[in-house]
């Protein structure tokens, strides 16, 4: 069996924990960011509001309260788009499919020449904006702060899953790459970041959602 870690905190009702734990891996489910919220005084107005991440939902909600109730929302994957729907009883008008270019032509064609909220990280990629800013009306509204961990230590393990570019920034910030480990990206943004950082042979999820994850791990043990 094999020790797999994945770069978030993973909850007891995670899909990811139960099918890779429950096949007999030993699952390391660690968050090598540190997560805090911006405070915001005003919220554009706006057609959309689009997500990238659970992250970004939790921080847009916590300071906006009670949603327009004429807004449409947008996710990124299946995973933003289950949480949205599980923690705040809203139905996403559009699920992305996690690649940046295909899923902003296919969001420019659903809300064309209407505006576009992306509540954001601070040191998010925005991969949307550039295929978006001429053809909609693309708004940006920092809800939280994500920064690199100082410090974190993890043991050895066969199988690495990044959830995104910084984690994996992190990551390799604090480890070197070994021949013996076999890595898992959640999505192309950030597979381009680790091969950035020199790291060969990375494999992407079909989706970035946990149980895309899970099935792919699984299958490369």
């Amino acid at each position: 069996m094999a020790k797999v870690f994945i770069s978030r905190a993973l909850s007891v009702e995670s899909t990811f924990l139960a099918r890779v734990g429950g096949a007999g891996h030993d699952v390391i489910g660690e968050s090598l960011l540190q997560i805090d919220p911006v405070p915001f005084a005003t919220v554009p107005e706006t057609d959309w509001v689009f997500f990238y991440s659970k992250n970004a939902v939790i921080h847009y909600f916590a300071g906006v309260g009670e949603p327009p109730p004429s807004c449409k929302y947008g996710a990124y994957g299946t995973g933003t788009a289950a949480y949205l729907q599980r923690e705040y009883g809203i139905q996403a008008n559009f699920i992305g499919s996690a690649k940046p270019k295909a899923t902003a032509e296919a969001l420019a064609t659903v809300a064309a020449g209407q505006r576009i909220l992306f509540p954001r990280a601070r040191h998010s990629r925005h991969s949307l904006y550039k295929y978006l800013r001429y053809k909609t009306t693309v708004q940006e509204l920092i809800v939280y702060d994500n920064r690199v961990r100082e410090s974190f230590e993890l043991p050895f393990c066969e199988v690495l899953v990044f959830t995104s570019p910084l984690n994996a920034q992190a990551y390799y910030g604090h480890y070197v790459s070994r021949s013996r480990q076999t890595i898992v990206s959640i999505g192309r943004t950030t597979a381009q970041e680790l091969r950035r950082l020199g790291i060969r042979g990375v494999h992407i999820a079909r989706q970035p959602a946990e149980a895309a994850l899970a099935e792919l791990v699984l299958s490369l043990l």
